[in-house]
This record gives structure tokens, C-alpha cells and sequence, in this order.
């Protein structure tokens, strides 16, 4: 279509311009004494025409003439241009495929290029590092100009962290912008610098920032979470006050934690505070998906000084989980601690008969609890077969756990 719109306008060009010449009768005299030129209009015009088209094309051709040593200076660049890009992609091609010296080569040509030069010098450091050319890497980084210097530093750290040198890795850092810091690559080497060195306050913080952006897998983050807060549980110590402060400053997802619950309730047992251990396996167990296995053994362990009400609480347990031996194992010690033996009896024997055929630890540490309550109220004999089974049930374990 478009064709058509030219040919078109091409034949009424060409139709105005016959017309224009035909009705034409102009002539034009050009006098050179002792000469006299007479050309007509139409002809003269042409000549015009022609002359103005001699003239820019001898300008233009003069102009290329004087403008090829430019022309070829700019050539030589674009070429040298072109190269050291090819250099900078085959460089840093190289250096992901493992061709460590062929990359160093490559980045060195492209950093004859300034454009390229800081990207080449980080690859040919990174490759010379790989080669375990210490001087050729120092020598390569010392030429980046200055707004490199970050991302060197960067590089160094994680040398550093490489090298088990991870304080060295957070020196480098702490000489960062604050800014640069705060990027997810510098707060990964922070965070692995930190787990490193056991600080755990600062991989807690760390892992919750790559968490909430994104940058850290949710298990990874998770495992890391824990370890770190059962780290700072587990160097509170016996100070209650420390552990308090340390317990608070977890999420309350982290305070959600079995584990979590478990490691804090035990230091506050350590230290002193029963209370506050109770309370904190109280709370887990009266949690919706709380699992009684979890809770129960630490928390038979911390029955001192109860009152009733935890008696109470116990049988709430109990009824919640009606075939769960740990409950009415937990309920059975907990009258045992407040001297209702009868209860206790029959929880404990209750607890027996919910015990599985999995759970024969479980049912050993029973009867043997069962045996004690009843060499309390002198009814040995019955002791004695407690005693028994108690032996039977936890010596059928010791098998099993040499095969494992």
C-alpha cells in the first residue's frame, strides 16, 4: 500500500513539473562582454540546481577528507570497545565455569578499558583468589578507583569468613557505609561471621532481618533462630533476671517454640525460680496443638512445691488426654508430691495400661515410680512386682539401643 501512495505522489510531482516547464516562457540573458548568454528560465534553473549540488557535495567531500583522522580515532576506540567487552563476558564466563586462569587473563585485558575496569579488576581478584595468588589479588584491588571500594571490601570479607578468620570479616564490615552494610550480600557474611563466633544476640538479629526480606530460606532461618535463642537461654545461666530478659526479647513465635519453652523452663528451674519454669510449661501445655510428650517429662521433674491447684490443672490434662500415659503420669506424681496416695496410685496404674508397646521407657520409669509410692505406704509386696517390671521393661531397651 504504501508503494502505491509514492507512485502516486511521484506522477503528480511529475505532472506539475511538466506543466510548470511547458507554461514557462522566461528567458534569462547573462552578459560577459564582450559575450552574451541567452538560456531560457527553465534551463537556468537546472543549472542552479546542478551548481548547488557540485558545491555540497565538494563540501562534503572535504569535509570527510579532513574529518578521517577523527573518524579513525573513533573507529579504534569502538573496536578496542567492542574488545574489551568480549573480554569482560569471556572473563567472567570463565571464572563461573571454573577456568580460574583464563578468566584473571581475560578481566586483565578488559581493564584496560576504563569503563570496564572496575568490574575486570573484581573478576580478575576474585580468580586470582581462587588460584591462591594472594599478591596478584592485592595488586589487582588496589587499582579499583574509589567508588569500587565497597564492593572490595565486600569481597575481602568473604575471603576473610572463608579463610575461618570471621572477626577479621566483621572488622572489614564495620568500615562500611551504613547503607552498604544494610544489603542483603553484606548482612549474609555478617550472619555467617556471627554464627561463627557464637555471638548468638547477632545472628538472632540477623537471621529476623533476612527472614522478614526474604533472603534466607524459612527452615534455614528457623534452625538458626533456635539454636541462637537456646544459646542465649543457655548462657543466661542461673540468673533469673538474665533469663527473664533474654526470654521477653523472643518473639512470640519463638516463645512458642517446644523447644524453646523447654530450654527457658529448665534454666529458670536452675536458678531457682520454680514458679516461673511451671508457668512456662503450663502456658505451652494449654495451648490448642500442645503435644503432652514435649512438656510432661521436664515438667514431672519441677513439682516441687506445688499446691492443689496444679493438682487440679494436672487432672484438666487428664481428661483432655484420656489415653495419653504422660498425663496420668504427670497427675499420678503430682498427688504422689502432695501425699494423696490413692489418687496417685490410680493414675500412675492408669498411665501403665496407656503405655504402647513404643513406649516401654515410659512404662519402666511408671512401675518404678509405682514401686516407690507403695514402699511409702509399706505395701512391699506390691513394691516388689513394680520392681520387677520396672527392671524387665528397662532392660528390653538396652538391646535395642545397642543396634541403633
Amino acid at each position: 500500500m504504501r508503494w502505491l501512495v509514492w507512485i502516486l505522489v511521484l506522477a503528480v510531482a511529475a505532472v506539475l513539473l511538466a506543466l510548470g516547464s511547458t507554461l514557462n516562457s522566461g528567458n534569462v540573458a547573462v552578459l560577459l562582454p564582450p559575450w552574451r548568454v541567452d538560456v531560457s528560465l527553465n534551463f537556468a534553473l537546472l543549472l542552479l540546481l546542478l551548481a548547488f549540488v557540485a558545491f555540497y557535495l565538494a563540501l562534503r567531500g572535504l569535509s570527510l577528507l579532513f574529518g578521517m583522522p577523527r573518524a579513525a580515532a573513533e573507529f579504534r576506540a569502538r573496536r578496542r570497545l567492542r574488545l574489551a567487552a568480549q573480554a569482560l563476558h569471556n572473563g567472567m564466563s570463565d571464572y563461573f565455569g571454573g577456568r580460574f586462569r583464563r578468566a584473571e587473563r581475560a578481566a586483565q585485558r578488559a581493564a584496560e578499558f576504563t569503563d570496564f575496569a572496575p568490574a575486570a579488576l573484581l573478576t580478575a581478584a576474585q580468580s586470582a583468589q581462587q588460584l591462591q595468588a594472594y599478591d596478584r589479588r592485592d595488586a589487582y584491588l588496589a587499582q579499583l578507583p574509589q567508588d569500587a571500594r565497597d564492593a572490595a571490601v565486600l569481597l575481602q570479607a568473604q575471603w576473610q569468613l572463608d579463610s575461618k578468620q570471621p572477626r577479621e570479616a566483621l572488622s572489614l564490615l564495620q568500615t562500611l557505609p551504613a547503607g552498604v552494610r544494610r544489603r542483603t550480600h553484606a548482612l549474609r557474611i555478617e550472619l555467617q561471621a556471627a554464627r561463627k563466633i557464637n555471638d548468638h544476640a547477632d545472628v538472632l538479629r540477623l537471621a529476623r532481618t533476612l527472614l522478614k526480606h526474604g533472603a534466607l530460606h524459612p527452615a534455614a532461618a528457623q534452625a538458626m533462630l533456635h539454636t541462637a535463642a537456646t544459646g542465649l537461654l543457655r548462657q543466661a545461666g542461673d540468673d533469673p533476671q538474665a533469663l527473664r530478659s533474654t526470654w521477653n526479647k523472643l518473639t512470640a513465635q519463638e516463645r512458642a517454640e517446644p523447644a524453646l519453652v523447654v530450654a527457658a523452663a529448665r534454666g529458670f528451674a536452675a536458678a531457682g525460680a520454680l514458679d516461673e519454669a511451671r508457668q512456662l510449661l503450663i502456658v505451652a501445655l494449654n495451648r490448642p496443638q500442645a503435644e503432652p510428650a514435649l512438656f510432661m517429662p521436664t515438667l514431672r521433674g519441677m513439682l516441687q512445691g506445688i499446691d492443689v491447684g496444679f493438682v487440679s490443672q494436672a487432672e484438666q490434662w487428664m481428661g483432655r488426654w484420656p489415653q495419653e500415659a504422660q498425663a496420668l503420669y504427670l497427675a499420678g506424681a503430682a498427688c504422689a508430691e502432695l501425699q494423696l496416695w490413692g489418687k496417685a496410685q490410680q493414675s500412675l496404674q492408669k498411665a501403665i495400661q496407656a503405655c504402647g508397646e513404643d513406649e516401654r521407657r515410659l512404662r519402666g520409669q511408671i512401675h518404678a515410680a509405682l514401686a516407690h509410692l507403695l514402699e511409702g505406704i509399706e505395701r512391699e509386696d506390691q513394691a516388689q512386682r513394680h520392681w520387677r517390671a520396672a527392671a524387665i521393661d528397662l532392660a528390653a531397651i538396652e538391646p535395642q539401643n545397642k543396634n541403633a
